[in-house]
């Protein structure tokens, strides 16, 4: 093992040891102290499809992610989540990431935080048009399978009072990966149940750019559905409308109508030119396939993921096999359709296959 892949598991491990240590040797008196500390290891495989032939056909990461959290007292909370990623495809190279690193204070009805933290202000599965600090949404793997999304650099004060939240962030770009589009930005959050709805109100403003606004909800009915939406203002409207319905075998199915103006923020990858877009997204799935043994490990879903405007759209399945509490395997296939100058048939390849082994502790 490369000794830069070795150091966040030799970190997690001893956090690990020194967490158990503390738990072994507390008091009565100071049981109030909670620990916590997990590590994960995935090997990844993805393959091409009728690449060009320069392009390799193959790419290869192997992922570290370590994780450790402390609470004192149900008021100091510390966490933070690492990722070393050892990639190969047409070169090798290795990167760190941060996807948490964060304390939090909690006072009366006051909740502090302050660091790297993932939040989620969206209702969407698949797409948002309100989730103004979350991180990005990835249609075709909106459960981010690798762990590879990180949070924002913030400093956020909640405020909790019966059914009602009101919420303040601040969040930097200065530690943004390059090439992103992030500016250093102040939002606030109004959350409230009305008659069953779960309603929040957001606006705020990036520095140097437009103020925007957006409306989300959230509401289920009966014990099967569930629907959820968001509309925004941030330079031109963005709306999103979804529902849920699970079956009483637990077959779930999710859909969603999104249509964002073309506009850099949003930055839907077509031309400029395209004008406003409007897309699909359509998931049945059902975890534990039967509650019986050699079935019950089984985890499958299939989703597509369509542009309306252009008629291309790619289809997805991911299917995970668990062995145990610890190991599981997966595969993650993604096939894209379209003609030449679409947005999903643009892809190089015909189809990208991923296969992997994930170890959890």
């Amino acid at each position: 093992m490369k000794r830069n892949l070795f150091i966040p598991a030799a970190v997690a491990l001893g956090t690990a040891v020194l967490c158990s240590q503390a738990q072994n040797s507390s008091s009565p008196s100071e049981k109030k102290r909670e620990t916590r500390y997990a590590i994960g290891v995935i090997d990844d495989a993805t393959f091409y499809s009728s690449l060009p032939a320069h392009a390799p056909a193959t790419l290869n990461r192997v992922l570290v992610e370590p994780s450790a959290g402390l609470k004192l007292d149900d008021r100091l909370t510390l966490s933070t989540s690492l990722i070393e990623v050892s990639s190969t495809y047409d070169h090798t190279a290795s990167q760190v990431l941060v996807r948490e690193a964060y304390a939090g204070l909690s006072a009366g009805d006051f909740d502090f935080t302050a660091g790297r933290k993932m939040v989620r202000w969206g209702t969407g599965y698949a797409f948002t048009a309100a989730g103004v600090i979350d991180p990005p949404r990835v249609p075709t793997d909106p459960s981010d399978r690798l762990n590879l999304n990180e949070g924002r650099d913030m400093v956020k004060t909640d405020w909790v009072h019966g059914p009602r939240a009101l919420t303040v962030v601040w969040s930097t770009a200065a530690l943004a990966p390059r090439g992103t589009n992030m500016r250093d930005t102040t939002a606030f959050r109004y959350n409230v149940l009305v008659h069953g709805f779960d309603t929040s109100l957001i606006a705020g403003n990036d520095r140097g750019g437009d103020s925007f606004g957006a409306l989300t909800f959230t509401r289920v009915v009966g014990q099967a559905w569930e629907v959820h939406g968001e509309g925004a203002w941030r330079e031109q409207a963005a709306a999103l409308l979804g529902a849920k319905y699970t079956m009483r075998s637990g077959v779930t199915f999710i859909a969603e109508f999104f249509t964002p103006p073309n506009t850099p923020y949003f930055n839907s990858g077509v031309s400029p030119l395209a004008g406003r877009q409007h897309y699909a997204f359509l998931n049945a799935g059902k975890t534990r396939l039967r509650e019986l043994p050699g079935w019950k490990e089984w985890d499958v879903s299939g989703s597509i993921v369509a542009n309306l405007d252009d008629h291309s759209y790619t289809g997805v399945v991911d299917v995970n096999r668990w062995f145990g509490k610890h190991v599981s395997s997966y595969l993650h296939l993604e096939i894209p359709q379209g003609g030449r100058s679409s947005q999903y048939g643009a892809a190089l390849y015909s189809a990208a296959t991923s296969a992997g082994l994930r170890f959890q502790l």
